[in-house]
């Protein structure tokens, strides 16, 4: 008798067990279910809520590209000139990519003979506006392009300068740029990128490895959208970008440093350093370099300046490192 108690006994034991595990299973089953329905469910509540479509609204942008190549390279654009070709469809399509929010109008400056707009993509070609004038000194392009600048003022409400090796990978430029003015509610000063270089798996600041001392004001400090902006003593970027109201207030300054090499050079005074007689040049403090920055496409200034610096980073361990 007592053996087959326990028998029963541990029937009705095992019997709790596979109830248990049924019920179980069919549980898991049922919420599977429950949340595959409400899975596909969500893609309709989201349409039944959804925000009422409302299209934004397209800055209207003029970008000027100033492009100049040798005669060499000119006439043997997929030989000598492979480089300068590569660099400036690089540049054009970081444009297209981060201001394709934009009603975009994009020149290219340069002299007959001296570049290489004919072996851009089909794509490239069909969009840009080729500007070209045989009188222009090559060295001096920079003040050409704010010459056609200048006498677009009235039509657009960004203007952007560029050289034809910077590429752009941030489709928030202009709002980082309009939030800086915001922040520093004065129309007297400008925000510049930081310039890069990658070379062998490094990041390197070039305009900040350049000089041997680098320098911001730290009476200037400005922040903006939670990064710190400072003047710094190096600004060159080879990149500046203006609003109308700015545009019109160095017009109006008679802008008496044109056609002046101001600092290191034509290239660069045009580039950078002319707008220093009415603006104050502000770039992203050493706390947040990369909060606003363009790649340099070319590697040269990394080689000529490869000592250790805090301007130049890397994901990559150093050799000394390794174990």
């Amino acid at each position: 008798m007592a053996s087959l108690s326990l028998t029963t006994k541990q029937r009705v034991i095992n019997f709790g067990v596979f109830s248990y595990a049924m019920a179980a299973k069919m549980l898991s089953v049922v919420r599977r279910k429950l949340q595959s329905i409400l899975f596909y469910q969500q893609r309709e509540v989201i349409k039944f809520l959804a925000d009422p479509r409302i299209e934004p609204v397209r800055p209207k942008v003029i970008i000027a590209i100033a492009h100049i190549t040798s005669p060499q390279e000119s006439e043997d654009p997929q030989g000598k000139g492979v480089a300068k070709v590569e660099r400036l469809t690089r540049t054009i399509d970081g444009l297209l990519t981060s201001f394709a929010h934009c009603d975009l109008t994009l020149l290219v400056h340069s002299l007959p003979g001296r570049h290489v707009t004919e072996r851009l993509p089909a794509y490239q070609r069909d969009f840009i506006q080729l500007v070209e004038k045989p009188d222009w000194d090559p060295m001096y392009i920079g003040y050409r392009v704010q010459d056609d600048l200048v006498s677009r003022v009235n039509d657009y409400d960004w203007f952007i300068f560029i050289e034809d090796d910077i590429v752009i990978s941030d489709s928030y430029f202009l709002e980082k740029v309009a939030a800086f003015n915001r922040a520093s509610h004065d129309k007297k000063v400008l925000l510049f990128p930081n310039r890069y270089e990658m070379y062998e798996g490094k990041k390197s600041y070039i305009d900040l490895t350049i000089d041997d001392e680098v320098a911001w004001d730290r009476i200037s400090i400005i922040e903006s959208d939670g990064a710190k902006l400072a003047e710094c003593s190096n600004p060159h970027s080879a990149i500046y970008c203006l609003t109308q109201k700015q545009m019109r207030y160095w017009i109006k300054s008679g802008r008496t440093w044109k056609n002046e090499s101001i600092m290191v050079g034509p290239l660069e005074s045009a580039a950078t350093f002319c707008l220093m007689e009415c603006f104050s040049i502000y770039k992203p403090h050493p706390q947040n370099l990369n909060y606003f920055e363009v790649r340099h496409y070319d590697t040269k200034y990394s080689k000529l300046y490869p000592d250790p610096s805090p301007f130049i980073v890397s994901a990559i361990p150093s050799v000394s490192s390794k174990h």
